[in-house]
């Protein structure tokens, strides 16, 4: 495999030249600069930036496309999308499988990256920062779309609009940061997902998952979402769920429930105005070993359960 240099007097001027020239499985190389996007990066390869590598769309369209099986993308600030949301403008879109995309910075771009059938990607490790737009006009930090297998973990995540996780099954968002926007994750037919040890909190809601089966949360703390919805975590229409060992503090609802059934233990569910809002239609949920303390009410039924209603068992009740 060959290195080709961009940058400097002895590399190649745009990193575009670079990758065009590049072989399967060669290295980039990219020296500090700021180089003019957009870039499209056909074949795979290891692209790489040094400390101060900068590729600037110059606010229009889309800045980086990954579009070959199997690329990584390492170290980069990508910056400057265009900020049509109806054209999807992104700062890094993945659209083959297997793309690695880790310790970069993604800032004023519109959607930060968009992953898009393109199964088994892997977005770790990095950091996005939205435009400076009312959040309704920004795009979302992370898209997941129809792609299975992705691992989402340890980012961070500022002034987005939402994280977008839709039809995409065994999915692993594990150590990651999330505030100030609209949902903080937000799940749509994504059975099989693992969500763990997450930080979601200062968003309008925390956590929403809809249509989804055989979900686990475990190990998240949900704090301070308090927008018009304010949940920390709602469910909708949500078969087989799991919820261990998570905090949900300090939010207008803590939990929101909508035709859902799980488990759930060892949570901690404290100072929200409502700990847990169960509607009718959610049933056949078991709670056991959580902790309910100092929320406003503690749990409010919308209507009549009925007889085949959900089971406590050894909860703490600070109020008790």
């Amino acid at each position: 495999a060959q290195t080709w240099l961009v940058g400097g007097t002895d590399g190649r001027a745009t990193i575009q030249e670079a990758v065009d020239r590049a072989a399967e499985g060669d290295t980039v190389l990219v020296r500090p600069g700021r180089y003019a996007g957009p870039l499209m990066v056909r074949t795979r390869v290891e692209l790489v930036g040094q400390a101060g590598a900068v590729v600037d769309g110059g606010g229009r369209g889309t800045v980086v496309t990954l579009a070959a099986p199997g690329i990584t993308m390492r170290g980069f600030t990508v910056r400057g999308s265009g900020d049509i949301l109806s054209a999807e403008h992104t700062g890094i879109l993945v659209s083959a499988p297997g793309i690695v995309i880790e310790g970069n910075r993604l800032e004023d771009v519109l959607f930060g990256v968009h992953i898009r059938r393109a199964p088994g990607s892997i977005v770790r490790g990095n950091t996005f920062r939205g435009k400076a737009l009312v959040v309704a006009r920004r795009g979302d930090a992370i898209r997941v779309w129809y792609s299975d297998d992705v691992t989402i973990e340890r980012n961070h995540v500022l002034d987005g609009r939402d994280v977008v996780l839709w039809y995409s099954k065994r999915l692993t968002i594990q150590g990651n940061e999330v505030r100030r926007g609209r949902y903080g994750l937000h799940f749509m037919y994504c059975d099989g997902a693992e969500v763990v040890d997450n930080v979601v909190a200062d968003n309008s809601v925390g956590m929403y998952l809809m249509y989804s089966a055989h979900l686990t949360l475990r190990g998240n703390r949900m704090a301070g979402n308090r927008g018009p919805s304010g949940y920390g975590l709602g469910l909708k229409d949500m078969d087989g769920v799991r919820i261990e060992d998570n905090v949900l503090a300090d939010n207008r609802v803590g939990v929101f429930m909508e035709h859902a059934s799980g488990e759930w233990r060892g949570n901690r569910i404290v100072a929200n105005d409502i700990g847990i809002w169960l509607w009718p239609s959610s049933r056949q949920n078991r709670f056991a070993g959580n902790d309910l303390i100092d929320n406003g009410e503690q749990v409010s039924v919308e209507g009549e359960i009925g007889d085949r209603g959900n089971e406590w068992a050894g909860n703490f009740w600070s109020d008790y």
